[in-house]
């Protein structure tokens, strides 16, 4: 095909789009000795109909036939493709999905609203780029998805409200970024899923007045936030999501008189926080799952005379705590599943006339309890699995018609 002046290659093409095979040979003046055969003829009209393009060779052969390419996924991963270059002159009308992750793609140069006009999807996972310098205008219009993963970007400064107007997740994980600068509400108006974990990001400064309005999850696992300070439900009114493992944050100062409207779901795993202390339901009215797992917590002191209405979940793993002291079923009244596993606790001392009315799993493992006196039905009425492996309990005596919802009791390694 390669070989075919323009002019019988147009012939030919028009002839494969409107599927009319019979019409070449009516036409077979103009190409002189040059015949196809049937077969070869569906061969380059398949290829002009395939949707999904999944390799490079593929790409290349229907390159030479047409500058309209009619798919409607396109995956050239690890084809140490350096620029959009091999895109210029082409139009992917239907194209929904691009996979360009794992190249040597450098910046967005080259990229126009002509190529992609429809694409939903884009992947640049581990590829070499450093800015959004040569995006502007409406490239994307109708992108929902964009992955930078693993890319070296140390800023978003640059960016306007037209070029991702319908974005919905932005993924910046495992880049150089320091700061929220350049981030707002105005240019990602329809965003929901905004990850930034491991990057460089210190404190929320460069939030302030700004407002992400459909934002629902957020993602900063692993950067250096030291301090709430900054951190606003008004910047996200209805985030449910946020995660915050693996950074250094030692307490929940700064958060005082807040609100986080519509917060589900709070990770701190991972962090240097010692107390309860400025943490309350009334900051998170919604919240039904909280992780402070791996942290330096040594009692529930600072949870007196709160209320976490909806928690259903919380994961104190790998803590200090010694005692249940503190610890009430008023503060949770909703608590279904309480992780303590590997902390310091003795004993169920703290726990007398106190109901857990809803809980249903309760992990002790690995820790130094040495006898199940004061554990009782009248405390956990619903309790289903217990979690006692790895303790120092010499005799366990527990029945059924004590704890009659019992499913599973953990107490060795095969169970």
């Amino acid at each position: 095909m390669e070989y075919l002046p323009d002019f019988f290659q147009e012939i030919l093409l028009e002839n494969l789009k409107d599927g009319d095979l019979a019409k070449l040979s009516s036409e077979s003046e103009y190409y002189d000795n040059i015949q196809f055969s049937d077969s070869k003829l569906n061969e380059m009209k398949n290829l002009l109909k395939l949707e999904n393009i999944p390799i490079m060779e593929k790409y290349n052969e229907i390159m030479k036939i047409t500058d309209v390419i009619l798919a409607v996924k396109l995956n050239l991963k690890y084809y140490q493709i350096t620029s959009f270059e091999i895109f210029s002159g082409h139009t992917f009308p239907n194209l929904k999905l691009l996979k360009l992750d794992s190249n040597k793609i450098s910046s967005f140069e080259g990229l126009s609203r002509e190529i992609f006009p429809n694409l939903e999807k884009f992947g640049l996972d581990s590829n070499n780029i450093s800015s959004f310098k040569g995006l502007s205008g409406e490239i994307f219009p109708n992108l929902k998805i964009l992955v930078l993963s693993h890319n070296q970007i140390s800023s978003v400064i640059g960016l306007s409200g037209k070029t991702f107007p319908n974005l919905e997740e932005l993924y910046l994980n495992n880049n150089q970024i320091t700061s929220f600068e350049g981030l707002s509400g105005e240019i990602f108006p329809n965003l929901k899923i905004l990850v930034l974990s491991h990057n460089q990001i210190s404190s929320f400064e460069g939030l302030s007045g700004k407002t992400f309005p459909n934002l629902e999850g957020l993602g900063l696992d692993n950067n250096l936030i030291s301090s709430f300070e900054g951190l606003s439900g008004k910047t996200f009114p209805n985030l449910e999501g946020l995660s915050l493992s693996r950074n250094q944050i030692e307490l929940f100062q700064g958060l005082s008189e807040k609100t986080f409207p519509n917060l589900k779901k709070l990770s701190l795993y991972l962090n240097q926080i010692s107390s309860f202390q400025g943490l309350s339901g009334e900051i998170f009215p919604k919240l039904e799952m909280l992780i402070l797992g791996s942290n330096e917590i040594t009692s529930f002191e600072g949870l007196y005379g709160k209320t976490f209405l909806n928690l259903k979940e919380l994961y104190l793993y790998l803590n200090q705590i010694s005692s249940f002291q503190g610890l009430s079923g008023e503060i949770f009244p909703k608590l279904e599943i309480l992780i303590l596993e590997r902390n310091e606790i003795t004993s169920f001392e703290g726990l007398y006339g106190k109901t857990f009315l809803n809980l249903k799993e309760l992990d002790l493992r690995n820790n130094q309890i040495t006898s199940v006196e004061g554990l009782s039905e009248k405390i956990f009425p619903n309790l289903k699995v217990l979690g006692l492996k790895g303790n120092q309990i010499t005799s366990l005596k527990l029945s059924e018609k004590i704890f009659p919802n019992f499913k599973k009791i953990i107490i060795s390694s095969y169970q």
